[in-house]
């Protein structure tokens, strides 16, 4: 009977806590091998919240801060904490406002990881961390010091299988943190493959390949245009990945083919507290023997999850 591998992608949860929960507790349920998170982790959105002492201000208007707190559980849209000289020099700096979301964003980011050691302790599922272009850079070498290496520009191996990761994406005109020429994407991409001797590959490019049924965006007009990669693209069309796993683009969840390829993105209701996920299995067949014994991997099932 040929070995199957089970793989559980999730991406863009941007912050939702119960999104990153659900996705722990997908990966057990569907008793995958590995858990791979393909960027945009962590938070997007910020309320700004005036601290005075015993009492929190929105825009003028008393809250209660736990039940911001509460309610950016769901939505990723977490309530940032500041005096109001640092919410006057906030405005005026945008570095210094970046520096505050940084250290929001390290705190949660620690809670986080004890939510994932504390759920995936002895459940034996691998998981393979990146992040996206929404994900400020201070974040990988914050992680890295909680023991959570980032896969960023490296070839991982996940049993017989290499994974190339890339959270990179083409421009695009919000000028995030992680985005580069499609010139530039592609020598990048083009490198990590050239690392590759041998063996069945995923792609793991947060930027999905341009002209599929990934890359649509809409717009305010609600008439949709691809903005994906084309770098993306070329590599795949070039070095033939057994799959593509991507995300970036919310309203363009699907399953596409470019060649024999299987690209996916699971798209993203996050605001809603909604998980979607690509649910993988791998099929490996072993041909010959001895020394001309060969692992062949094929694609058994791919499909988008929602819940």
């Amino acid at each position: 009977m040929p070995f199957q591998v089970k793989i559980l992608f999730a991406s863009d949860i941007h912050g939702s806590e119960y999104v990153f929960r659900k996705a722990l507790n997908a990966a057990k349920m569907y008793k995958v091998n590995y858990l791979i998170f393909g960027g945009d982790i962590f938070s997007k959105d910020f309320v700004p919240v005036i601290d005075k002492g015993s009492s929190k201000f929105v825009e003028g208007k008393e809250v209660q801060i736990s039940q911001l707190e509460e309610s950016s559980k769901v939505s990723g849209k977490t309530p940032l904490l500041m005096r109001e000289e640092e919410f006057q020099e906030a405005i005026k700096n945008k570095k210094y406002m970046t520096s505050l979301i940084v250290r929001e964003l390290e705190g949660q980011a620690s809670r986080w990881v004890k939510v994932f050691h504390e759920k995936m302790n002895g459940s034996n599922i691998e998981t393979l961390w990146n992040l996206g272009n929404d994900d400020p850079l201070e974040l990988d070498e914050y992680l890295s010091g909680l023991g959570i290496e980032i896969a960023e520009g490296k070839v991982r191996e996940l049993g017989d299988l290499k994974v190339v990761s890339s959270g990179y994406v083409n421009p695009t005109p919000f000028g995030t943190y992680r985005e580069l020429p499609d010139s530039t994407l592609f020598l990048r991409l083009d490198s990590m493959f050239k690392e590759v001797s041998e063996g069945p590959v995923i792609l793991n490019a947060h930027a999905p390949p341009i002209n599929t049924k990934l890359d649509q965006a809409m717009d305010r007009d609600k008439k949709r245009h691809s903005v994906g990669s084309k770098a993306v693209r070329d590599i795949i069309e070039k070095y033939k990945p057994i799959v593509g796993l991507h995300g970036h683009i919310h309203e363009s969840g699907g399953i596409d083919k470019i060649g024999d390829t299987k690209v996916g993105n699971p798209g993203s209701y996050y605001t809603d507290g909604m998980l979607n996920a690509i649910f993988l299995v791998l099929e490996r067949e072993v041909k010959g023997k001895g020394i001309m014994v060969k692992k062949e991997y094929k694609v058994k099932a791919m499909e988008i999850i929602r819940g």
